[in-house]
């Protein structure tokens, strides 16, 4: 893939963003399970998850 071909809500978004939503995918949308291994609380992945939402809807 080219990077033209990238859309840029994707261009957008910072490494750690995307590691984000690398492991949300892999996880198969389960933010408990992303808790565990950001070593955080469930609400602290959810108010993570809806910035990013946010920044995407922006984008």
């Amino acid at each position: 893939m080219d990077k033209k071909d990238v859309p840029s809500w994707i261009l957008s978004l910072e490494s750690d963003d995307l590691e984000f939503i690398r492991k949300f995918v892999l996880n198969s949308g389960s933010l408990k399970q992303l808790a565990k291994d950001y070593e955080v609380s469930y609400p602290t992945v959810r108010i993570r998850l809806d910035r990013l939402i946010q920044k995407i809807e922006i984008n």
